[in-house]
């Protein structure tokens, strides 16, 4: 069985449910496949890092983030990348939600909306674990980065107006510069395809001068859709598991140091000032957009790099998306609390006109000082979520204004109440 197909019969299973079309299957194929094969990594990596530190083990099921989705009915609301409900937004357009506790509140700002929502449409209302919670922030965490399916089509237009078609021959066209692609034996993934541009980016913007050829540069979804249309002149082959690998962020750490990064870029104001801090980065993007945009930035960097004496770090295969996965993980750390700006939190959101904090405030909701549900962030997180129908009633009732979150205002709070916490029960 040829293993496109292979792909597609085992991925059907794990959904359990059939593919029905064509292009249902292609859009599987491409998108959440890169979820079903290489989700795990990324999990265990982003879990063992922000998450590990509210005493949760990593999943051992790629899948769950994704069972949840589904187990909890978000899927009946929302979509993801159009697979999924019309009432709520498509969930993979939207871009980088923040860190852990910034998404956790912008779900906790939308509630009554979406709880009005659930309601009219006749979908209950579902309470979730700490590992549910943990497990699906994390997925929701990713879908951006996991990015969209490829365009075939798109991606063969993408092939003469960048000029691939100059230097290479695909289906037994174009030039001789560079290898017959239908030759390649080695499966060619949009990470791969980025990884190996940047490993012959001098030589390449040798070849670019001397035949006046203009540098293509990517942007949105391009190389994505570049690697669909490449692979489809390539004849089935094996596939390495580099080849949808989303990196694993402790190995992206080791190649940082190793490549030489720092020397360049700093890491929260430590390290080299020639290019940005790595925590000023936008990371708006998706995994293979990211790749795409170190591809533009190349010649910029190169330069930088000759005029410092530095080699230009090549990547074994699997390092780019190593790296990557680094710096998305920085960027979904949540910051440090600060427990005075937690206690301005707490008075601003008349968080003690329902409770009551070491025996002070209005009372009738439970002190919070005495929660057992503080001793990491996810407990606050999953606590405030189960309980919201009955917050929102009672503060509907109490003429009280639903308390939204901005920024690190959720971190500020939980450093706070987690200092005010009572040792011992009560």
């Amino acid at each position: 069985m040829k293993a496109k197909s292979l792909f597609k019969t085992n991925l059907c299973k794990l959904q359990g449910a059939s593919c029905k079309s064509q292009a249902t299957q292609n859009r599987h194929v491409t998108c959440h496949l890169l979820l079903a094969t290489c989700f795990l990594p990324i999990a265990i990596c982003f879990l063992s890092g922000a998450l590990m530190a509210q005493d949760l083990n990593p999943p051992l099921d790629q899948w769950q983030g994704r069972q949840v989705f589904q187990a909890k009915g978000c899927a009946k609301c929302h979509a993801v990348y159009g697979e999924g409900g019309k009432i709520g937004p498509d969930l993979g357009e939207r871009k980088f939600y923040g860190s852990y506790l910034r998404l956790a509140g912008i779900m906790w700002n939308h509630f009554p909306k979406m709880y009005a929502a659930m309601q009219k449409a006749g979908v209950s209302w579902s309470e979730f674990t700490d590992r549910e919670m943990s497990e699906l922030i994390a997925y929701l965490l990713y879908i951006r980065y996991l990015g969209e399916p490829g365009n075939e089509y798109r991606g063969k237009k993408l092939l003469q107006s960048k000029g691939c078609i100059k230097c290479h021959k695909f289906g037994g066209l174009g030039g001789d510069v560079g290898p017959d692609i239908s030759q390649i034996k080695e499966y060619m993934s949009p990470l791969l395809l980025v990884e190996a541009l940047w490993n012959h980016g001098p030589q390449l913007q040798e070849v670019f001068e001397q035949r006046k050829i203009k540098r293509p540069e990517f942007v949105d979804n391009e190389i994505v859709d570049l690697a669909v249309a490449i692979r489809s002149y390539m004849s089935p082959n094996k596939v390495p598991v580099e080849a949808f690998s989303l990196g694993d962020a402790r190995k992206g750490e080791t190649v940082v140091i190793n490549k030489g990064c720092t020397s360049c870029h700093s890491i929260r104001g430590i390290g080299g000032k020639v290019g940005p801090d790595f925590m000023d980065l936008n990371l708006d993007y998706s995994l293979t957009q990211i790749a795409g945009q170190m591809w533009n930035h190349g010649p910029k960097m190169w330069e930088l790099m000759k005029n410092k004496g530095i080699a230009v770090p090549t990547f074994a295969k699997g390092e780019m998306a190593d790296l990557i996965a680094y710096l998305y993980k920085l960027k979904l750390e949540d910051v440090q609390g600060d427990t005075a700006k937690g206690r301005e939190v707490l008075d601003k959101k008349q968080c003690l006109s329902c409770h009551s904090l070491q025996g002070k405030g209005l009372g009738g909701s439970p002190d919070l000082a005495a929660s057992a549900r503080l001793n990491a962030p996810v407990e606050m997180v999953t606590a405030m979520w189960n309980h919201a129908p009955g917050m929102r009633e009672k503060i509907v009732k109490e003429d009280l204004q639903w308390p939204e979150f901005v920024d690190d205002e959720m971190a500020h709070l939980y450093a706070y109440l987690h200092s005010t916490r009572y040792m011992s029960p009560h």
